[in-house]
C-alpha cells in the first residue's frame, strides 16, 4: 500500500464516513486511485523496488523551458477575442522549480491565482509540496507556503479572497493573511476534511458537519457559528449559498438571517457558484443562472459537457460577466469547459479547464495557462 492509499483509508474511515467526500475530492480519489493501480499493473512484481527506489512519476511530463518572447504570443487555440481584452493575456508556465507542473486550483477577483504541484501517480511524493501563487504579470508561480510531504491528497480545492488565502492541511483548514502575507494558521482544527469552504471579500467561510456554518473575517480571528439546517454550496460575500433538499438558502453572514431562494430539480448534489448578481448551477445536464435581483433564473446552457458521463466532475465559478462550468477527467488530465457571457449570451467552448472571478478569466491553452481581463 503506497502513502496515498494510507492517506485515502484514513480519510474513508473518519467519524464521517457515512457521508460522500465532495465531488473535487472525490474525482481526486478515483483518479490517484486508478493511476496507483494502473503503475502497479504495468510494474507487476516490481512495483516495491519501484516505490521504494524511484520517486512517484508525475502525471504529466515538464514543460521544457521557454524563450520570453513566448510570453507574447497570442492565443491561437481558442478564440475568446469577444470575452476577454487580448492586449490583457498573459502566460502562466506549469513548470515549478522543482519540475512539477503547476495545477491551478483558485482564482480571486483581483487576478490572483493560487495552485499546488500536481500529484504524481501515488498521489503523495516529496516534490508536490507547497501553497503557489501567479497573478496579473504572468510568469512562473512563486512559493506561498510551504506544505508538509504527505498531505498532498487532502489538497482538493482552496480559496482566496480579501481576508486571504484558505487551504485543507490534513483534516484542518489552514489560512494565510491578505495577499499571502503573515505566518500560515489553522482556522479550524475540527473541519473533519470534506465539508466546503470559501473566502470572498472579508470573509471565510465553511461547513461544518453539515448544517453548521462557520465564518471569520481573519486568519486566527474569532469565529461565528451558525446553525443553518442545511449544507454550504457557494458563497459570495455577504450571502452563503445553503442547500436543504433541493431548496437553495441565502444566509447572511454578518447575522445569520437566512432567507428561502429557489427549489432545484431532480439533482441531488448540484455544483453550484455565486457573485453579488447571480447564482448559477449545474442541474440534470443543464446550466441555469438565476438573477438574484430580479428573483427570475434561465437555462443558460442546455446541455453541458460530458454531463452525463460519471468519469468526468463539473466546478463552476462565477465572475462579473461569464461563467464558466468545467467538466474534469477523473482518471486522465484532460477537461472541457463552457463559457457564458452572461450579458450577450454568447456561449464559447473552451478545450481545457477555465475560472472566472470579478474581471477575470483563467483558462489552460496546450501545456500552460493563460490569464486575461474580462471585457467590461
Amino acid at each position: 500500500m503506497d502513502e496515498f492509499e494510507r492517506t485515502v483509508g484514513k480519510l474513508l474511515t473518519s467519524p464521517f464516513k457515512d457521508e460522500d467526500p465532495p465531488a473535487p475530492l472525490q474525482g481526486r480519489i478515483l483518479r490517484r486511485t486508478a493511476a496507483a493501480r494502473r503503475r502497479r499493473v504495468a510494474a507487476g512484481g516490481m512495483v516495491a523496488a519501484a516505490v521504494a527506489g524511484l520517486g512517484p512519476v508525475a502525471v504529466m511530463q515538464a514543460v521544457p523551458e521557454r524563450a520570453p518572447a513566448d510570453d507574447l504570443a497570442p492565443v491561437t487555440a481558442t478564440d475568446l477575442g469577444a470575452i476577454v481584452k487580448r492586449g490583457t493575456i498573459v502566460r502562466i508556465p506549469r513548470e515549478l522549480p522543482n519540475k512539477s507542473p503547476f495545477e491551478a486550483m483558485a482564482l480571486n477577483k483581483d487576478g490572483t491565482v493560487l495552485g499546488v504541484p500536481q500529484a504524481g501517480d501515488g498521489g503523495n511524493d516529496a516534490r508536490s509540496t507547497g501553497i503557489w501563487r501567479a497573478g496579473p504579470d504572468g510568469g512562473r508561480p512563486a512559493l506561498v507556503a510551504e506544505t508538509a510531504p504527505g498531505t498532498r491528497a487532502y489538497l482538493w480545492a482552496m480559496a482566496a479572497g480579501d481576508a486571504g488565502y484558505l487551504w485543507p492541511d490534513g483534516e484542518r483548514l489552514s489560512c494565510r493573511g491578505p495577499a499571502g502575507a503573515g505566518p500560515s494558521r489553522t482556522l479550524d482544527a475540527a473541519w473533519g476534511g470534506r465539508d466546503r469552504f470559501f473566502a470572498d471579500g472579508p470573509a471565510f467561510v465553511w461547513g461544518r458537519n453539515a448544517d453548521v456554518l462557520r465564518v471569520a473575517t481573519s486568519c486566527g480571528g474569532e469565529t461565528r457559528t451558525y446553525s443553518v439546517g442545511g449544507t454550504l454550496e457557494g458563497f459570495s460575500f455577504p450571502y452563503a449559498i445553503v442547500r436543504a433538499g433541493a431548496g437553495l438558502r441565502q444566509v447572511d453572514v454578518r447575522d445569520g438571517a437566512v432567507r428561502d431562494l429557489v427549489r432545484l430539480g431532480a439533482s441531488a448534489d448540484p455544483v453550484l457558484a455565486a457573485n453579488s448578481r447571480l447564482i448559477a448551477w449545474a442541474d440534470g445536464g443543464a446550466l441555469t443562472v438565476l438573477d438574484r435581483g430580479a428573483g427570475t433564473s434561465r437555462q443558460a446552457v442546455r446541455t453541458l459537457p460530458h454531463a452525463a458521463d460519471p468519469t468526468y466532475s463539473g466546478r463552476i465559478t462565477a465572475g462579473d460577466r461569464v461563467v464558466v462550468y468545467t467538466a474534469e477527467h477523473q482518471d486522465e488530465d484532460v477537461a472541457e469547459s463552457v463559457l457564458f457571457d452572461v450579458r450577450t449570451g454568447r456561449k464559447v467552448r473552451v478545450g481545457g479547464e477555465a475560472w472566472a472571478a470579478g474581471g477575470w478569466l483563467l483558462w489552460r491553452e496546450g501545456a500552460d495557462y493563460r490569464l486575461a481581463r474580462v471585457r467590461s
